[in-house]
């Protein structure tokens, strides 16, 4: 019984192992692979700086807001930066500095389904900031509480525009050389 027509063809595996292998090359030639690993590293410190707005706020808001914050950095290292080996690289860098610096954080991020919530969200496409505002408030446990689903959703749109900004000043290279 044949199972795959007579022209089938394996996945040029060769071919796309080396072309990563040169992109990665052209990547720590150009100092993209540094500018990755520090962006990682200064936006784990961003997250990690973040206070409420309300010293007397549940400790639950905190968290979420914190969580809410590490998905905004996943979100714009994987739309910001030039290509995925660099977007991997700033993402690595920047969990491995919250476990060394700020543990609880990350444990928090490690033990949180919080993510499946605001990436269904994400993919839905239709009023993204709205969604992931009302995923955030959902998460507080005030789901329908427009207030805080609108002070999500700020939170999320900000520090997208608080990591764009320091993805242009970090200046990434982006000749296709």
């Amino acid at each position: 019984m044949k199972i795959a027509g007579e022209d089938f063809k394996s996945a040029p595996v060769l071919d796309d192992v080396e072309e990563t292998s040169r992109l990665l090359e052209r990547e720590k030639a150009n100092g993209n692979l540094n500018r990755a690993r520090r962006l990682g590293a200064i936006m784990a410190d961003e997250v990690a700086a973040v206070e409420g707005d309300d010293p007397a706020s549940e400790a639950v808001s905190e968290t979420q807001r914190r969580i809410l914050l590490a998905f905004a950095v996943e979100v714009a290292l994987e739309t910001l930066l030039p290509n995925s080996i660099l977007s991997e690289t700033s993402k690595s860098v920047f969990y491995e500095t919250l476990r060394n610096t700020a543990p609880s954080i990350y444990d928090d991020l490690q033990g949180s389904g919080a993510f499946s919530f605001y990436y269904l969200a994400l993919r839905d496409g239709k009023n993204v900031v709205k969604s992931v505002g009302e995923a955030y408030a959902s998460l507080c446990g005030r789901a329908g509480e427009a207030a805080l689903a609108n002070k999500g959703g700020e939170l999320y749109v900000n520090f997208i525009e608080q990591a764009r900004s320091i993805v242009d000043s970090i200046g990434f290279v982006t000749d296709s050389g």
